[in-house]
């Protein structure tokens, strides 16, 4: 988590544009003097000049405050990190150096190494199913039957003269329902293989991931228009007009006998894709890299899961809610009814400038470590591919299921955050299930934890923690799984 370099990049889009300082520090509503230091990197840009600043030039906030160029970053550090580049001593912190001077170049590299990695993939997958897969075994053996009953006839028709006119007519009937039957094996083997293709999961979740980074992690088409809050927030409230918005109150949806968080989230996702469809839609066509295939479908997930959130814990109640508990997660989930992971996850969709909710990033994992979700923040490096540092709350929380855990962290620069993790059942218990947790983490970088009840105490010490042990700075940490590529 470096040095943004913001001001450097205000003046860049400031000069690249062709506006005097004087000029955007009126726009700004700043003296010029005040722009000069944050352009010369003596004073840092709050989140709100920074956002002033980009519409004021006409640019993306994201492109300003560095939270692309830090994730590509991220990205570089993590193909640095990989064992068959061992020998070349890739030093992660050149990745940024080549991003200040050739940002098209780091792009390149990612999606060039996101490519190998999917094909890669593609190919194990594959190699997997030649080897095990009935439905493969059966197309092949069906097509060596049909193509040994098209040679053994056309080898008649070849060998036989003295076939008469019936005989050959039938022998024709053979040659085509054969050949059509092979035809049709030969359809579904390329269809086959078509399916395997588009099942790849990881390209389709980073480019999700871009989007809500690129958003902000907000969607304003998404969320319910303040008037139409409900008046009383009691969950029961709630829930009565989640089973009100759907035809038979929603009883085919979430049956009466339902955990009542479970009740709560199927009728809200039912409501939400009712409701939100089109905006959703819409949202995905403004983005063609979601267009079709995986991306689309993880994407319709993804934003019918923003909309479920904001109808179980709309926006304006839920700020309030927040301001007046501390932003405690629990307490807020136990007010609207919801499990610790939705008010994580919701929370990370308030934060804006001048408002009272927190920055933070959200990460949820399996028990295996695997990341099946994150949203990201642009001062947070959360790891898509392995896992993070081993010393984060996050998997301390698996091994501490119901219970929420706080951790200020310290990392090796001396950036600071407050992690705030809790891993809680994958479904609800019944006899003879395994019990499986997920575990989810909210990330408050820097200052972001001050007006929070998981702020620092006076004189307390941060826990030392990294990234991830390939590009960690802690050489000398006992709790190394990975040999560094740094140090």
């Amino acid at each position: 988590m470096p040095s943004t370099m913001i001001g450097l990049r205000i003046r860049e889009r400031r000069r690249a544009a062709g506006i005097r300082q004087a000029e955007l520090a009126e726009a700004m509503g700043i003296s010029a003097s005040y722009l000069n230091l944050i352009e010369r990197e003596k004073r840092r840009a709050s989140p709100e000049l920074v956002s002033r600043a980009a519409r004021a030039l006409g640019v993306p906030a994201a492109e300003l405050d560095g939270a692309m160029e830090r994730r590509l970053a991220d990205r570089l550090s993590e193909i640095a990190a990989e064992p068959e580049f061992a020998d070349l001593r890739l030093d992660p912190d050149d990745a940024r150096d080549l991003l200040g001077r050739h940002p098209d170049w780091g792009r390149a590299l990612t999606r060039a190494w996101s490519a190998r990695r999917e094909a890669a993939r593609l190919v194990e997958a594959l190699s997997d199913r030649l080897t095990h897969d009935p439905v493969l075994s059966d197309h092949l053996h069906r097509m060596l039957t049909h193509v040994a009953a098209l040679r053994s006839t056309s080898e008649i028709l070849e060998d036989v003269d003295d076939i008469d006119d019936a005989q050959r007519r039938r022998f024709h009937e053979i040659l085509l329902s054969e050949s059509t039957r092979a035809s049709e094996v030969a359809e579904g083997l390329a269809r086959f293989f078509d399916e395997a293709h588009s099942e790849a999961p990881s390209t389709p979740v980073e480019d999700v991931e871009d989007a809500f980074l690129e958003a902000g992690n907000r969607f304003e088409t998404l969320e319910i228009p303040q008037e139409e809050a409900p008046a009383d927030m009691h969950p029961e409230a709630i829930y009565g007009a989640l089973r009100a918005a759907l035809p038979g109150g929603g009883a085919s949806v979430a049956p009466p006998e339902a955990p009542p968080v479970i009740r709560r989230r199927a009728l809200s996702t039912a409501v939400a894709r009712r409701r939100f469809a089109e905006a959703i839609a819409a949202e995905i066509e403004a983005r063609p890299r979601l267009h079709d295939g995986a991306p689309r479908r993880r994407a319709e997930a993804a934003f019918e899961q923003y909309a479920a959130d904001a109808l179980m814990m709309p926006r304006s109640p839920f700020e309030a809610a927040g301001a007046a508990l501390g932003w405690d997660l629990d307490a807020l989930a136990a007010s609207f009814g919801v499990d610790f992971d939705a008010a994580a996850r919701r929370l990370t969709s308030l934060a804006r400038p001048g408002g009272p909710a927190p920055r933070a990033a959200y990460a949820r994992i399996n028990a295996a470590g695997v990341t099946l979700q994150r949203r990201l923040a642009a001062e947070i490096t959360l790891p898509r591919h392995g896992a993070a540092c081993p010393l984060w709350a996050l998997y301390g929380a698996l091994s501490s299921p119901g219970r929420t855990l706080r951790q200020l962290a310290e990392f090796p620069a001396g950036e600071r955050a407050v992690f705030v993790a809790r891993a809680e059942p994958a479904d609800p218990p019944a006899w003879g299930r395994p019990a499986v947790h997920l575990a989810s983490v909210l990330v408050l970088p820097g200052e972001a934890s001050a007006a929070t009840v998981y702020a620092p105490r006076p004189r307390e010490a941060p826990e030392p923690v990294g990234p991830n042990c390939r590009v960690c700075a802690r050489v000398d940490c006992r709790h190394r799984a990975e040999d560094p590529v740094v140090g």
